[in-house]
């Protein structure tokens, strides 16, 4: 099997990365109506974006990919359950953004501990990779990558960044080391592998999309503008009776 070549989809994302843990649990097998941690807040300012890289280095021996990603500044979405407390010097930002961030009391743009901590950190030139919407039109083509395809990715989300001197590409700056997970993922360039067995690409878990209805599986912000910004213009089909 092929090492696979996510981004920041978060899709580039995913982030991109570019979004949620690996191993849990999809928001909708929560058995109870009690007030759960947002799964995502939004931030807005400058941060790294890795959701679209295909080519990090997968550094086996101490496992993590360093990714090259690009300098962003925009709102961007965090995933609360993906917060990495490491990337923060060891503080407590997961548990202070989920216990503010809830169902029942959810964090508006920039309220989430999270992302007064990332702009703290850019003060000593720290960068922190989240996730947003840059260059999804273009680059955002998903496929299972499962069974035979699965295998190791890059979970870039509050990976932690620094700025490269000479980066051997300009325009990706940034160089971010991410986590590197194990099992089915999500493909974000039409493909589980880019032929290098040296590389794997930053994205998200499987279950976070949804291939029947070609969205996440759980409410992301910004997607459904974004869904509509890709979409040619054109007229809708009324539904049938």
């Amino acid at each position: 099997m092929k090492i696979a070549s996510i981004a920041c989809y978060s899709i580039a994302a995913v982030a991109l990365a570019y979004g949620a843990t690996a191993g849990s649990k999809p928001p909708s097998e929560h058995k109870n109506n009690k007030p759960r941690p947002q799964e995502a807040v939004e931030c807005s300012g400058w941060h790294a974006l890795c959701s679209l890289a295909t080519d990090c280095v997968y550094n086996q021996v101490f496992g993590f990919a360093d990714c090259a990603c690009w300098q962003v500044n925009e709102q961007h979405v965090v995933a609360t359950s993906n917060i990495k407390n490491a990337a923060f010097g060891g503080a407590p930002i997961k548990e202070e953004t989920q216990r503010r961030c809830t169902t029942a009391h959810p964090c508006a743009l920039d309220e989430a501990p999270v992302c007064q901590a990332i702009k703290d950190l850019l003060q000593d030139d720290q960068w922190i990779s989240t996730y947003s919407y840059r260059g999804w039109c273009e680059n955002w083509d998903p496929v299972k990558c499962e069974g035979n395809h699965a295998g190791p990715w890059a979970d870039c989300m509050t990976s932690p960044c620094e700025v490269v001197d000479s980066p051997k590409d300009p325009d990706r700056p940034l160089s971010c080391q991410c986590t590197v997970n194990m099992g089915p993922f999500v493909g974000t360039n039409g493909s589980c592998d880019d032929g290098n067995p040296n590389t794997v690409m930053s994205t998200i878990e499987r279950f976070t999309w949804d291939f029947e209805t070609n969205q996440f599986s759980f409410p992301w912000p910004g997607y459904e503008y974004v869904k509509g910004a890709c979409a040619p213009v054109e007229s809708d089909s009324l539904p049938t009776e």
